[in-house]
């Protein structure tokens, strides 16, 4: 998500269908409706800093991590260690996402009135049912935090401390990035959006705007408070692997275990952060259920965000361009993959490449690259209703076509395509599994 915006620049929805098979599914960055486990101590931390409860600086007994409240306990993640931690201060409680040391910040602030708790949530704006600007088909989700006097939802005396670090409660992915993001934004929440306008015929119907959910989500010394120790988290944290040498990061991880048939199965980890934490441009979340290993926060979704992070960064990133000399003996031709005939023009015409072309003009081509020159040649394979002819092309083209036949695309290898299972050609059947290989 862009922080200023509000825009997504990227997303996406993996089910596994099968043991190493995934495709998209269902709109889970929006329908998913889970306790988000430690993500949420960050919404618990800037409430009870707004309201003086606490500071950073104060210090919480957390002991050996096991701490009994109204005869359930409260366990940090490490307490089978036995480690008598003694005290530890707010940010090291964050730092080391230690869930008894936000129950006890909570119980001190909120015990006798977590009314007080819950609506500090609401008044965020992360329970607001948002209208989403793409179909969704009614799957989407909204946050469930639940009031103390909510006959249909009911509360019990241990309900408090367990929301505090993100239990018996839900709340949707794309709302939790919508949280961070406001931190990231100087305090401004804003609806995400992955629409900019309807046209028809060439003509704008309809735009959509930057919506802003909560103007403040606080005051700036908590906010300040709250990026500094997000920031801790990914320095001196649980999300330490995430630390970039391109760029500051900050950020919370997240681990939960998954409500099934009136108990636990399996888990769900996460990280939410933002980056350049000096001046942020990206939010970005990422969600992983019922991962293989030993859960973590940091090491599964959180080297999935560094990777995504650095990508992005290396991107925009313009060079110091070197002058070197011009070889005017050898003549340089570039390789060019077939696919689409419109993105590969664009790109000839950036590197003042000369082509020539055969054929009629169409949107899908094939190439050939020699001594000789770039030809490019009309892809006559491209018919609805029949397998494409996608040898040469890459993964995204390839791909593309292949799913819009209505396919299900196994992909091995990378670079350009060289054999597909099913000749071109051939009537396509829905649904049915196409191998293409890359080399």
């Amino acid at each position: 998500m862009e922080v200023a915006t509000g825009e997504i620049k990227a997303i996406t929805n993996l089910d596994r269908m099968s043991p190493g098979v995934y495709a998209e599914g269902n709109p889970n960055a929006f329908s998913y409706m889970s306790e988000p486990g430690s993500t949420f101590k960050t919404v618990s931390l800037m409430i009870a800093l707004e309201d003086g409860v606490v500071t950073p600086d104060e210090e919480i007994f957390v002991g050996n991590g096991l701490f009994e409240y109204k005869g359930r306990i409260v366990k940090d993640h490490d307490w089978r260690k036995g480690q008598d931690k003694g005290y530890v201060t707010v940010a090291r409680g964050m730092y080391s996402s230690l869930n008894v040391a936000i129950a006890k910040m909570i119980l001190k602030g909120y015990e006798n009135n977590p009314q007080k708790y819950v609506q500090r949530i609401h008044d965020l704006g992360l329970t607001k049912k948002i209208e989403w600007d793409v179909p969704l088909q009614g799957k989407e989700g909204t946050s469930v935090i639940r009031f103390p006097d909510d006959k249909s939802n009911p509360w019990s005396k241990t309900t408090l401390p367990w929301m505090s670090f993100g239990y018996e409660t839900q709340v949707p992915p794309i709302y939790m990035l919508m949280f961070y993001n406001g931190i990231a934004n100087k305090g401004k929440m804003i609806k995400p959006f992955l629409t900019k306008a309807f046209m028809r015929d060439g003509k704008i119907e309809e735009e959509f705007e930057t919506e802003i959910i909560n103007p403040s989500l606080c005051s700036e010394k908590t906010l300040k408070e709250v990026q500094d120790i997000l920031r801790g988290v990914v320095t001196d944290g649980t999300g330490k692997t995430i630390e970039s040498e391109m760029f500051p990061i900050s950020g919370k991880t997240g681990t939960a275990m998954i409500a099934a048939r009136g108990g636990y199965e399996g888990y769900y980890v996460s990280f939410c952060g933002y980056f350049p934490s000096d001046n942020p441009k990206y939010t970005c979340f990422v969600g992983i259920r019922r991962p293989q290993g030993i859960p973590s926060g940091g090491l599964m979704p959180g080297a999935v965000f560094k990777t995504i992070a650095e990508g992005i960064y290396t991107r925009n990133t313009v060079a110091t361009p070197i002058l070197a000399q011009k070889d005017t003996v050898n003549s340089l031709i570039p390789v060019v993959k077939s696919g689409s005939f419109k993105n590969t023009e664009i790109v000839l015409k950036k590197l003042k490449q000369d082509y020539n072309y055969s054929g009629d003009k169409v949107d899908w081509i094939n190439t050939d690259s020699s001594i000789n020159g770039i030809l490019l040649q009309s892809n006559s394979s491209i018919k609805q209703g029949l397998v494409p002819n996608v040898i040469g092309m890459g993964a995204r083209d390839a791909i593309y076509l292949l799913e819009l036949e209505g396919l299900k695309v196994n992909l091995i290898g990378a670079g350009k395509v060289k054999q597909q299972s099913i000749a071109p050609g051939t009537r396509t059947t829905k649904g049915a599994t196409i191998t293409i290989e890359l080399n």
